[in-house]
């Protein structure tokens, strides 16, 4: 995918003369690029939103049902405590990613490196939340068990959260071959010459 991306920007190139035509390649390049970076951006503040959202609300539906009912649930408090705790800390690490897009230059590397900055933080993301995963699942798993539900719930639930494993494993493969693709596309115009010259 690499090469048939590079080979048809190269196709503006000038068989006999690359310098005439170096700004159009460029453009037509950083063009590419930032589409790349933008989709990247996207990717990201969507999972971040979606998985703090999700975490508090989880949470909040947790601590209210189990007020309700009056039951003191220690597995349900762990948990909920465990879902605040989680989007505490994707917001945390979402300030820290926002503060550091300041040091990026807008050119065709620095965008490009701006790309492989957030797919690079995107699998570290999907990989923790995969950490995650499994406490979450235990403690879940204890919540319903301590509640005295039927066997048949629990082992539901255990199919469940193995399905969501799974799942979590292929989006987890799609976003590092993402990442590889940037910087198999970095590594290429590197080599090949064409990132270079002053910022745009």
């Amino acid at each position: 995918m690499i090469t048939m991306e590079f080979n048809e920007i190269k196709k503006i190139w000038d068989s006999q003369n690359n310098r005439p035509l170096y700004a159009i390649d460029e453009e037509a390049l950083h063009s590419r690029i930032l589409a790349k970076k933008r989709r990247s951006m996207h990717i990201t503040n969507t999972s971040e939103i979606v998985l703090i959202t999700s975490n508090l609300v989880a949470s909040g539906f947790v601590f209210v049902a189990d007020l309700v009912k009056h039951n003191a649930n220690y597995f349900a408090y762990t948990m909920a405590t465990f879902m605040v705790l989680t989007a505490a800390f994707i917001f945390y690490r979402r300030i820290r990613r926002k503060k550091s897009e300041n040091r990026f230059d807008r050119s065709v590397s620095g965008d490009l490196d701006h790309a492989i900055a957030n797919a690079t933080y995107q699998v570290r993301l999907s990989r923790a939340m995969r950490w995650c995963l499994a406490p979450m699942a235990a403690l879940c798993l204890l919540t319903v068990w301590d509640a005295d539900t039927p066997t048949w719930s629990i082992m539901l639930l255990l199919a469940f959260f193995v399905i969501v494993f799974y799942a979590s494993s292929w989006e987890h493969r799609v976003y590092i071959a993402r990442k590889r693709s940037l910087e198999g596309l970095r590594e290429k115009l590197t080599r090949e010459e064409i990132v270079e010259g002053p910022s745009i």
